[in-house]
């Protein structure tokens, strides 16, 4: 059987057994049992399949039995773990793929032989570091260092891939994971082993660690890595985790800990963050740093010509290299880059995707390694005296531990010269940083767990965009991520704070069906409902185009705030778009009662009277408007065009003339005035304003004859005859047609 065919008979028996047909699921497993040649495996289906025919009996003759539930739910576990066991007894022997390539590889290895050889090399690592630095043996000490982190990938490999977890290897992960004599990284690395093997198999045994890994721990890496493998796994599995009887205790005793309800809803923010992260390289790549480095050259020519130093250190302290950098647009776009990084957006995938070509992440276990100092990479890059770069390393504020390798791995192979710049700058770069954090002392306890989440999301982001193999896992983190109603857990990840968080992210990142989904459910599970949620759902509504949906929600809103001037002016756009400019000009006065001789008011309510037909009442609107806004003079086209409309072609003639002659007219304008001249019969002008607009457009001759035919009916009501105006378009093209 191809693996193509153990797949889809795989997703067949699981789709059985998830629609309730269980005798045709058992049915099918005896087909990959044969197969499978599997006789344990065999004689475990045989069992299933006895319990199953016993509760039908049973059940047909109408015996009552409390506990068949549970038999139920045990039999539909049993079912499902058998299906992956015959699939890796099928694949496992001919399969290129890495998780049965470390299962042979490691197949004759106890974990416990790999977690006692772990600790013995770290005693030769503790003894070799023990001894005065002076005397201390570097070479021996980096050759025990990579022994380690071979032992911790062994110990790595070896988790992950076995399937499903022997009772004996749960005591053993939970032990490391708990002991405080392993280092950190090895413990979050083991957390991480598990969340591994979940992405490839469902495994129980290995979702109970997790759970417990969190509620054990009192050490905040551990404990976050270990909620988001939870999440991830619960919503990757819902169906099977759904049909656990054994899972309920070990979630009590997680949801016990104090900082669970919190941790939950930031680490859901974070998962679902990451649908923000295309949108926010796209902005890095081709908006900012495009901008950035354009300006660049003309900045430092700039600096040059006034014979000063282009030293980015002094721009900040002299007020007129600062205006240079507002007048080329700099300063705005490093605004916005900071603001993005503040936020928690993941603004330098772009940059380190290309980074991860490196062999050290062809290992697997490397992708989810935390940084730390002591690790080979580190200690081959900077050594022992170039304190500087390492600590600029290990306190950037904005790179997760990914890149935070990718940076050392690049350092170790740039120039010594590029090297000694660095360091010159780098000690600078490092006060910086403590005065940032000294700045923010009595926020970093609060602050320290979200950072923790953010840096460990964006390594799951990396493994599962960038990771060569990335396709032989499941896509946990996806653009679908949805954790509402999660079995279990819905009372937290259903809260509303947690709901009103998630649909914040979306409205504010324009991810507006989304956002409607989850202002929805608020909506449904709100006792008494907020009505700046009504508000925001109208919002969210109006930008899908939704524009009925929006008018409803608003109009909610609206009884709690009938003087909200935001949501009347978005009530009377939404009448306008609806082609309903009698209920807009109603907004629109509203609004004037409000807050009256308002420029952007006034001008609305001019275009709502004009697409009503009260041309001279929107003239009167218009000319209120100009006087209002006696700088910008953003009524000046309307005027114009309603005296068009009005026959008062020189007062017509006078605005489009005021508006090309301040250097500001469009091609639209020019065809403006050029209808107005076609109506007073200057038909060469009228011409002349026609060729203009057409070099405006790039000589697109049938952009300009759409553009005047569109006014087709304007000019009919003038008096022109439609042949007189394609003649008109005819001469005005001749040439360029």
């Amino acid at each position: 059987m191809t693996a193509q065919e153990i797949q889809k008979n795989r997703d067949a028996i699981t789709a059985d057994i998830a629609d309730q047909r269980l005798a045709q699921a058992i049915a099918r497993l005896e087909q990959l049992a044969a197969l499978a040649a599997d006789a344990p495996l065999r004689e475990r289906l045989e069992q299933v399949k006895v319990s199953y025919d016993l509760m039908l009996r049973y059940l047909s003759r109408g015996v009552l039995d409390p506990q068949r539930g549970d038999v139920l739910g045990h039999i539909v576990g049993e079912l499902s773990t058998l299906t992956d066991s015959l699939v890796i007894a099928l694949e496992e022997k001919d399969s290129p793929e890495v998780f049965y390539a470390r299962r042979r590889e490691l197949k004759d290895v106890d974990l416990s032989a790999l977690i006692e050889r772990y600790r013995t090399e770290r005693g030769k690592l503790r003894l070799l570091r023990s001894v005065d630095e002076t005397v201390r043996d570097r070479a021996a000490i980096l050759q025990v260092t990579k022994s380690c982190e071979q032992c911790e990938t062994n110990i790595f490999n070896k988790v992950w891939s076995t399937y499903p977890t022997p009772t004996g290897d749960s005591q053993l992960i939970s032990h490391f994971i708990a002991d405080d004599d392993v280092p950190q990284h090895a413990r979050c690395l083991m957390v991480m082993a598990l969340l591994v093997g979940l992405m490839k198999f469902y495994d129980e045994p290995k979702l109970i660690l997790l759970i417990d890994a969190y509620a054990a721990s009192d050490c905040p890496d551990v404990q976050l890595r270990a909620i988001i493998s939870v999440l991830l796994t619960m919503n990757s599995y819902r169906h099977r985790v759904e049909q656990s009887r054994a899972l309920q205790p070990h979630i009590d005793a997680m949801t016990e800990c104090p900082t669970f309800a919190d941790d939950i809803a930031m680490v859901i923010y974070r998962l679902i963050g990451t649908r923000n992260t295309d949108r926010v390289t796209r902005q890095v790549t081709q908006d900012i740093m495009p901008d950035i480095i354009k300006a660049s050259p003309d900045l430092i020519n700039k600096l040059r010509s006034r014979q000063q130093p282009a030293d980015p250190d002094e721009l900040e302290a002299n007020p007129e290299w600062q205006r240079m950098l507002e007048d080329n647009g700099v300063a705005a776009k490093m605004e916005q880059f900071s603001q993005l990084q503040q936020e928690g957006n993941d603004v330098f995938i772009s940059t380190f995707s290309r980074l991860k070509s490196y062999p050290f992440f062809r290992t697997l276990s490397n992708w989810f390694l935390p940084y730390h100092s002591g690790h080979s990479v580190v200690q081959e890059t900077f050594g022992d005296d170039d304190h500087l770069l390492r600590d600029m390393v290990a306190r950037a504020p904005y790179m997760c531990n990914s890149d935070r390798f990718s940076f050392c791995l690049t350092l170790h192979s740039i120039p010594e010269s590029q090297r000694q710049m660095m360091r010159s700058q780098s000690a600078q770069h490092i006060e910086q940083l403590d005065e940032m954090r000294a700045d923010r002392v009595v926020e970093r306890n609060s602050q320290q767990r979200d950072t923790i989440a953010t840096r460990c999301v964006q390594d799951l982001y990396r493994f599962f965009k960038l990771f060569s193999r990335r396709r032989e896992f499941l896509a946990a983190i996806d653009t679908a991520i949805d954790f509402t109603a999660l079995p279990y857990l819905s009372a937290y990840t259903d809260a509303r704070e947690t709901l009103l968080v998630i649909a914040e992210f979306y409205l504010k990142n324009e991810f507006d069906q989304e956002a409607v989904s989850y202002f929805t459910r608020l909506l449904h599970t709100q006792q008494s409902t907020d009505p700046i949620v009504l508000q925001k759902l109208g919002f969210a509504h109006e930008r899908l185009g939704n524009t009925r949906d929006a008018i409803k929600y608003y109009k909610c809103y609206e009884l709690a705030n009938d003087s909200d001037l935001w949501t009347l002016r978005h009530i009377a756009s939404c009448y306008r778009s609806l082609h309903k400019p009698d209920k807009a000009i109603d907004y629109y006065r509203r609004i004037d009662q409000i807050k009256p001789n308002q420029v952007a008011n006034t001008l609305n309510m001019g275009h709502a009277l004009l697409e009503s037909g009260s041309i001279e009442q929107a003239l009167q609107c218009y000319y209120k408007a100009d006087l209002l806004d006696d700088t910008r003079h953003r009524a000046w086209r309307p005027i114009a065009w309603c005296s068009f409309l009005l026959a008062s072609d020189e007062r017509s003639l006078d605005y489009y003339n005021r508006i090309i002659d301040s250097g500001t007219g469009t091609a639209t304008d020019h065809i403006n005035r050029g209808h107005v001249h076609l109506c007073a019969g200057r038909i060469a002008d009228a011409i002349a304003d026609y060729r203009h607009a057409l070099t405006l457009t790039d000589n697109n001759a049938a952009t300009l004859r759409e553009s005047i035919l569109d006014d087709l009916p304007h000019l009919q009501a003038r008096g022109l005859s439609e042949q007189d105006v394609r003649l008109v378009i005819d001469a005005s093209t001749l040439n360029n047609s």
